[in-house]
């Protein structure tokens, strides 16, 4: 019996489990398609929604591993979907020019081998004495000749050779006859590019989506922005503490964009679409009265501006009683390529003869790829038109006034019943239970504001003082996850926040001065072990020369989240009585 009630709950867990989990690949990506010679680049191996093991890398032979495999663990809930993420990442350095390939790497999942694509880097020779800029930032258009209402995707791309902390956009591009959207929503990741011989890392600093309102040559201005770039000396004096950064403007070259005009003779059906699209259409009804009114839904969807496309001409038989068309919903949102929308129209008619009919919608659009205007006819609907009671107009959905009361009479109730008086709820136990609500809401909301007033008063300083073990234990646990699944910087770099922010709370240090000398010299004048400082400064030391220098000892990750949070425990039981 209980083998046949297992069997039953797996046949019903099943088809959950692969509801609620993507498809299973394994798949090879670079951060570089081009790459010099004397440079370095990452590859990542990817296994998607599934659990693997006995990873076998490809063959390195024309490459010099670097560093790796660093290994990376992620799962994510969105909308119910469970998905999971395992990655196997290295980084490489080319021993050859030429284009060179990387194979397949394998891994086992569920008792069979997946294989991941091969990857081709092609490699050449760095310029020598090559004038390029450390530091500069590009306006990429996706192209630099369109049609009037195309879509043009304008990137903000920043090239560096450089530490670059941040950036602040000082004065924005004017766009002057186009209409623009920024898109926040795009692929951000760091890219290596080669650009005149010269090797840089590059990131998309912002991305808009530009529709030429006009044709001719429209000019877009430079977009000026300031860059902070980490000083090189304060970064080897000290990588862990705060670096010093300094400002550099920068700004874009003017860019210019030949739109031309749409071609003449457009179709009939033709209403404005410049873009991608589709149509759908509904129809509510096709066996209808002459009392009765006949909706059709047409919806647009595609890539390209939406709020161009106007509603269709639709075509219906003469004794067709055609309403202005409504629009019942307009959207428009983004995804990493563009913006996308979509438009629904409502058409409302009446039909005043019997008989049979049809109606075909259709919707054309200009489609800048092909430079052609693209048809789209729908099903042809058979519509059949039977006489109606001739009592009245057909009521149009939606229209109350249309609607007339044919009675006057209220409906008379025809059998009665005795029932036992209530006693009135005036004075009974309920009214009073409810009454006393109120007073007693007021009361809990004064102990409340009391309590409130009693935290605020208390010093800050103070208050972060009572947290500081709080706070560095939470830091450590989000580092202990960092550590298990093989994020090293992230890892050293929760833990080097956990200590500093655990002694600046504790000793109500200012970060603005803080500085290891600083540091070192506070927690003796406390009086504390000299051991018990020397181990708190190595383990400070330790985390700032393995983000400077890329430490990934798994073993010597583990000796400092003990050794952190042994310090941490010993630190408090000195100081909570001081």
């Amino acid at each position: 019996m209980l083998r046949v009630l297992l069997i039953f709950l797996a046949a019903i867990a099943a088809p959950l489990a692969v509801q609620g989990q993507a498809g299973v690949s394994f798949e090879a990506t670079s951060d570089a398609g081009k790459v010099v010679l004397e440079s370095y680049f990452e590859v990542s191996f990817t296994l998607l929604n599934a659990e693997g093991r006995n990873f076998t890398p490809p063959p390195f032979n024309d490459f010099i591993v670097v560093s790796g495999p660093n290994r990376s663990a992620q799962t994510s809930i969105i909308n119910g979907q469970v998905s999971k993420r395992e990655g196997f990442i290295y980084t490489l350095q080319p021993r050859r020019l030429g284009r060179l390939t990387i194979g397949s790497a394998t891994i086992e999942v569920n008792g069979r081998r997946l294989r991941s694509n091969p990857l081709t880097i092609e490699v050449v020779k760095s310029q020598p004495g090559s004038s390029g800029e450390e530091v500069f930032i590009r306006a990429e258009p996706s192209t630099t000749e369109a049609w009037a209402g195309q879509q043009i995707i304008l990137d903000y791309k920043l090239y560096t050779t450089v530490n670059v902390e941040n950036f602040n956009i000082l004065e924005e591009a004017d766009y002057q006859g186009f209409y623009a959207r920024d898109i926040r929503r795009y692929d951000g990741r760091v890219i290596r590019e080669v650009l005149n011989g010269k090797q840089y890392v590059t990131k998309v600093l912002k991305r808009v989506a530009l529709f030429p309102q006009q044709a001719g040559q429209l000019s877009i201005s430079p977009m000026n922005v300031q860059l902070g770039i980490v000083k090189e000396e304060g970064r080897r004096r000290s990588f862990f503490f705060t670096p010093e950064v300094r400002r550099v403007p920068a700004s874009t070259e003017p860019l210019t964009i030949e739109v031309a005009p749409l071609p003449p003779n457009p179709p009939a059906s033709f209403s404005g679409g410049v873009g991608e699209f589709r149509m759908y259409s509904q129809i509510n009804r096709s066996t209808v009265t002459t009392d009765d009114a006949i909706s059709l839904s047409i919806t647009i969807n595609g890539s390209g501006d939406i709020k161009r496309v106007q509603a269709p001409v639709l075509k219906v038989p003469e004794s067709f009683e055609l309403y202005e068309p409504k629009v019942s919903e307009e959207s428009s949102y983004e995804n990493g390529g563009g913006i996308t929308g979509k438009k629904v129209f409502e058409y409302l008619m009446l039909p005043r003869e019997t008989g049979s009919f049809q109606l075909q919608p259709s919707f054309s659009y200009f489609d800048p790829d092909s430079s052609r205007y693209v048809t789209i006819n729908e099903t042809v609907y058979d519509i059949t038109v039977r006489p109606g009671t001739g009592r009245g107009q057909a009521h149009l959905p939606g229209d109350a006034g249309s609607l007339e009361k044919e009675e006057d009479i209220n409906f008379l109730k025809m059998d009665s019943a005795l029932y036992r008086r209530q006693p009135p709820f005036l004075g009974s136990p309920l009214f009073w239970i409810l009454a006393m609500l109120p007073v007693l809401a007021l009361g809990g909301i004064a102990i409340i504001q009391r309590w409130k007033a009693g935290r605020a008063a208390i010093d800050p300083a103070l208050l972060r003082s009572r947290r500081a073990r709080k706070v560095a234990q939470q830091r450590l646990s989000t580092a202990r996850q960092h550590l298990e699944s093989g994020s090293t910087r992230a890892f050293y770099d929760e833990v080097s926040k956990a200590m500093l922010g655990y002694v600046c709370d504790k000793l109500h240090i200012p970060r603005s001065s803080l500085s290891k000398a600083n540091l070192q010299r506070q927690l003796e004048q406390l009086q504390l072990e000299n051991s018990l400082v020397g181990r708190f400064m190595d383990v400070i030391q330790t985390c700032e020369m393995a983000l400077f220098a890329g430490k990934e000892d798994a073993a010597a990750m583990q000796d400092t989240y003990q050794d952190a949070v042994q310090v941490v425990s010993e630190m408090e039981g000195k100081l909570s009585g001081k």
